[in-house]
């Protein structure tokens, strides 16, 4: 269910961001280990933050209703392009994904941050992380 929840979420905003923009769980490197110069998207997320039947004496089970949460990292060569990218994934946010067996509420904002800079890349990449959370139960 964890897969499933992940991929539905990836799914809404790979159908935002532009065709040449990738969507990954990880950093992108390259085959010698270095970090890659692009603008991509890292979606970071895993199991539910919350299980919860909304009764007092109900057991904890997989299926429960969950709370998923999750952190789009937009990356770019340049602070504008991970404004943009931002901005493409922020267009995903109230699009419901589709999960087998569950119904899922509408993907939410939850924060973001100031635009970020990783000097460690050189030259530097920059970064925005967009929050996001989904709420899910059984259908």
């Amino acid at each position: 269910m964890i897969q499933e929840h992940f991929a539905a979420v990836r799914t809404l905003i790979v159908a935002e961001v532009p065709v040449e923009v990738q969507v990954v769980d990880s950093v992108l490197t390259s085959s010698t280990g270095d970090l890659v110069r692009a603008t991509y998207v890292v979606l970071f997320g895993g199991g539910p933050d919350s299980l919860d039947d909304d009764r007092l004496t109900a057991p904890q089970v997989a299926d429960s209703d969950a709370e998923y949460g999750y952190t789009a990292r937009c990356v770019s060569v340049t602070a504008d392009g991970a404004r943009t990218l931002a901005g493409r994934v922020f267009m995903a946010v109230g699009k419901v994904p589709a999960v087998a067996g569950r119904n899922c509420g509408p993907l939410g904002f939850d924060a973001s941050n100031p635009l970020q800079v990783d000097n460690n890349a050189k030259p530097p990449l920059f970064y925005i992380d967009v929050e996001l959370s989904l709420t899910s139960s059984r259908a």
